[in-house]
């Protein structure tokens, strides 16, 4: 699996929950629409550096205009994590929590950058920030939420990298065995028994 590859799976596996929250996002202007729909074909070419730069040249246009654009950051992550710009892709997560400061998934994802920039006690610090959001939102709903699952198992991300894989284990494997998606039974597979320094290295390893 290319390194690409794995902040892909990282990024959707981690993220999945966000997709469900009303992000408060600004009405968006009719030349960053434009701008940011130009990046939608280099996607296709991630691997290539030129595509990735200008990519970047567009969504790098659309935040001169409007710093209000999530979409826009959060877009920005893959064309920089392509080019192995991991300092630039911390600096733009964190516009992105700047937009939405409540949601678990973007701590989870600046942990695991802060670590590949090598500042461990950021990442500890975002992993405990995400791990206590997971904590208090599955407090107040319910099991069959269709969210639940994806909170209980970013829970158990956020536990590893915090040196308790022992209770990451317990939680990933009760959650595998009541799980009937396939696609979700995979990636809680992915994730289980493993080190902090494996998924470290599972996600972002050139």
């Amino acid at each position: 699996m290319t390194k690409l590859c794995k902040f892909t799976l990282v990024l959707y596996f981690i993220a999945l929950y966000s997709c469900g929250q009303n992000h408060s996002y600004s009405k968006v202007d009719v030349n960053v629409a434009r701008l940011s729909n130009k990046i939608i074909p280099l996607v296709n070419f991630l691997d290539n550096p030129d595509s990735c730069k200008k990519a970047l040249l567009f969504l790098d246009s659309a935040t001169a205009i409007d710093n209000g654009c999530f979409l826009c950051y959060y877009n920005k992550l893959m064309f920089l994590y392509s080019l192995k710009e991991y300092g630039k892709a911390v600096e733009t997560l964190n516009e992105c929590i700047r937009l939405n400061p409540s949601a678990q998934d973007l701590y989870l994802t600046g942990g695991i950058l802060y670590e590949r920039v090598g500042d461990t006690a950021s990442a500890k610090e975002y992993f405990r920030k995400s791990l206590t959001i997971c904590n208090n939102v599955l407090d107040t709903i319910s099991t069959k939420n269709r969210d639940f699952d994806m909170l209980v198992s970013n829970k158990a991300i956020n536990l590893i990298m915090l040196d308790d894989s022992a209770e990451a284990d317990k939680i990933l494997k009760t959650l595998y065995g009541k799980q009937q998606d396939e696609e979700m039974k995979k990636m809680i597979l992915s994730v289980m028994n493993k080190t902090k320094k494996e998924l470290i290295e599972q996600f972002t390893d050139d």
